[in-house]
């Protein structure tokens, strides 16, 4: 039963009551892959926000974006990948994902490793884009941090429990901040929920070296959501994400921790709705045709 005040707020329970929970089974070339969405907003929009749900949480992590930003008319998808041992693997189960929907272009939300990950399917697809923004979140573009000492073929014989302390342990312990420090208890819940094959094939991919290649992605608009406080990652990790990207908009908030989309959720959707506003009326709006965004 779950007793954090997030997940015992009206707020969630209408979330979990109103939205359906889909369970999604697309095939690629690597075989089957079990997709978790939530779909809401306009279903004639094409071009909707995809939020990708981190490496220690579901797409319920995003319920507050959901609620907040399909009210004023965005379509938006949360959700939460398969069982994938590579980016690769990842990706092309995702493209397929995206023709099940038949969505043209999507902008993507992504923080910790489901930024990492946006960032990968925007640069294995430059060639025939189907990334038309990027909005990261505490993210990185950089895995070396988390490689080193670190022997990523391990992940695949934890138990569950060695695989949870492991995510755990780098979670903040408290903070006086009581938003944050709901948002710390939400997702201790999270974790809890997320199988042991899925939180390990997550921290294979978190764990094994590789980069993005962002000279694939500067074209695009891209908003960095950056955190003062205790974002969750090194200083070292948020400047070479800015460095990848000298022209992206940088979204600045004073404190939200580790999960600003939780702790401090009407900024970071006042952000998400600045960065969406551009494409209002267009062939790419994530809104339905004629739709004016509120950001107020």
């Amino acid at each position: 039963m779950p007793d954090s005040a997030l997940a015992l707020s009206p707020e969630f329970q209408s979330f979990k009551s109103s939205l359906t929970r889909q369970r999604i089974t697309v095939e690629d070339n690597t075989g089957e892959g079990v997709w978790t969405v939530y779909d809401t907003g306009p279903s004639s929009v094409r071009c909707p926000l995809v939020m990708i749900a981190p490496l220690s949480g579901t797409p319920e992590v995003y319920y507050k974006q959901v609620l907040a930003l399909s009210s004023k008319g965005v379509r938006v998808l949360a959700l939460e990948g398969p069982i994938c041992w590579s980016e690769g693997r990842w990706c092309s189960s995702f493209r397929h994902l995206l023709n099940h929907f038949n969505l043209d272009k999507v902008h993507l939300f992504g923080a910790g490793l489901g930024g990492y990950l946006a960032q990968k399917f925007a640069e294995i697809t430059f060639r025939n884009p189907m990334v038309m923004s990027l909005i990261l979140c505490n993210t990185f573009s950089d895995t070396s941090e988390y490689s080193k000492g670190v022997m990523p073929s391990l992940f695949y014989m934890m138990p569950t429990f060695a695989l949870k302390r492991h995510v755990l342990a780098t979670f903040p312990t408290e903070s006086n901040n009581r938003h944050i420090a709901d948002s710390i208890d939400f997702m201790v819940e999270q974790v809890e929920k997320v199988e042991r094959s899925a939180l390990a094939s997550r921290l294979v991919i978190g764990c094994t070296k590789n980069y993005v290649e962002p000279q694939r992605l500067r074209h695009q608009p891209i908003t960095l959501i950056e955190v003062f406080d205790d974002p969750g990652i090194s200083s070292t990790m948020q400047e070479d994400l800015q460095k990848c990207y000298p022209d992206a908009k940088r979204a600045q908030l004073k404190w939200g921790g580790s999960f600003p989309y939780l702790a401090a959720a009407h900024d970071v959707n006042l952000y998400i709705l600045i960065h969406l506003k551009q494409y209002v009326n267009t062939r790419h709006s994530p809104y339905q045709r004629e739709t004016e965004p509120i950001t107020e």
